[in-house]
């Protein structure tokens, strides 16, 4: 079977360039259900662990958000997403790069892929925080320039661990904002950026973006069903 040369064939460069520049955000990068379906299988047959903690296991061992020994799992990554050909596909997808190349002004020389589960718990904010979860307004400073691309591996509502961001709010921070802690209270951040700026991204699985991740944005912790995305960071 010959393979088509991008998976994103509707994808205009420059239309997401200038969307991330104007929104922080450029849509248009759905996965195709054979590569949901692929990056799933591995996501459902590949160790993961969580922050802190060097053990591994499987999806299936949890239960209710929680191991079998009580230890809660609110996130919980595969070590070795790259052994997954669908991932590394993606990652290397000629329409993809293009975008990212045109937004940085550069070819990465970092692309980092992640892949992890969202889980339903009644872990407390505190424990979210302490295991990894971003469930707090920031922004990132991962290096001099950077964007990150984002897939939603299942379906995604506000309740399922659905991403949320303040448009535009990768430009015009407070001096507070920028020589303070990149994390902020969201009363702060909407008062500035103005709550029509809020969004919160929705969508079936296979839904994919780009995004520029200075942008204020947070993880909305799951509360009806787990959440599985994949994440790759370019820089």
């Amino acid at each position: 079977m010959t393979l088509p040369d991008t998976l994103f064939p509707l994808v205009r460069t420059h239309e997401a360039r200038d969307a991330l520049r104007r929104d922080s955000i450029a849509f248009g990068f759905d996965l195709p259900a054979d590569t949901v379906r692929d990056i799933v299988d591995f996501a459902e047959t590949t160790p993961i662990g969580t922050r802190g903690d060097e053990r591994l296991f499987w999806r299936s061992d949890v239960q209710g958000g929680r191991l079998a020994d009580g230890t809660p799992v609110v996130l919980a990554m595969a070590p070795q997403p790259s052994d997954c050909a669908a991932i590394r596909r993606v990652c290397r997808d000629p329409a993809l790069l293009a975008a990212v190349t045109d937004f940085l002004g550069y070819a990465p020389t970092k692309t980092i892929p992640r892949l992890f589960w969202s889980f339903v718990t009644d872990a407390t904010d505190e424990e979210r925080r302490r295991l990894g979860q971003t469930i707090d307004w920031h922004y990132d400073v991962h290096d001099f320039h950077f964007c990150s691309a984002s897939f939603y591996l299942t379906d995604v509502t506000a309740g399922a661990g659905a991403h949320a961001l303040v448009r535009g709010s990768h430009r015009g921070k407070s001096i507070r904002m920028l020589l303070g802690s990149a994390n902020a209270p969201e009363e702060e951040v909407l008062a500035h950026f103005g709550r029509d700026r809020l969004m919160v991204v929705e969508g079936p699985a296979g839904t994919g973006f780009l995004e520029d991740t200075s942008c204020y944005h947070r993880a909305m912790p799951p509360t009806d069903r787990d959440r599985l995305m994949f994440q790759i960071w370019f820089s």
